[in-house]
């Protein structure tokens, strides 16, 4: 019987390691996903296109945070610590960039066949509706985001753990 209070205790302590490992780059992603979903809606605002923008920041953001914390336990990111710090910041955004892209189809096909209930009725709605504009301005402005962060973190990395927050944040 106390095996089920163990796992349950144990599940509670990885979580908060986990969340506390990812808090300082989830606030970076959300304070700047929010950024971007405000230029956003400011530049579509005489369209009166909706946005949601609190929420997909917020998921977004746990979904930035973490995946930046796996990539750097991988073969890649072990293998980029080798290269120059150029070459391992422009390696992750573009697979960042990437993969922000492969998303942003998948999630408007996804919407689409939900409404549309069929595959080609899904592709062509993503067809006749797609804002190939704002959809790629959406992914390069995620995509500057990840480079921001990864120079940031290669910065501080090489200065040390605190100090570039340290340098524009702490009193002259």
């Amino acid at each position: 019987m106390s095996a089920v209070p163990q796992s349950i205790a144990a599940t509670g302590k990885w979580l908060h390691r986990e969340f506390v490992a990812a808090r300082p780059v989830f606030i970076f992603f959300l304070v700047a996903f929010l950024l971007q979903f405000l230029i956003i809606k400011l530049a579509v605002a005489q369209f009166s296109i909706p946005i949601t923008a609190f929420s997909k920041a917020v998921v977004g953001a746990l979904f930035a945070a973490k995946a930046v914390l796996i990539i750097d336990e991988t073969h890649i990111g072990h293998v980029l610590e080798r290269y120059r710090k150029i070459v391992a910041v422009a390696v992750k955004t573009l697979l960042y960039g990437f993969g922000t892209l492969l998303l942003g189809y998948l999630e408007r096909f996804l919407e689409a066949l939900h409404r549309a209930r069929s595959f080609d009725g899904a592709v062509r709605q993503m067809i006749d509706q797609a804002n190939i504009y704002r959809f790629f301005a959406w992914v390069l402005g995620v995509t500057l985001i990840f480079a921001i962060y990864f120079v940031w973190s290669e910065i501080n990395e090489r200065m040390g753990e605190g100090a570039v927050w340290s340098l524009f944040f702490d009193k002259p």
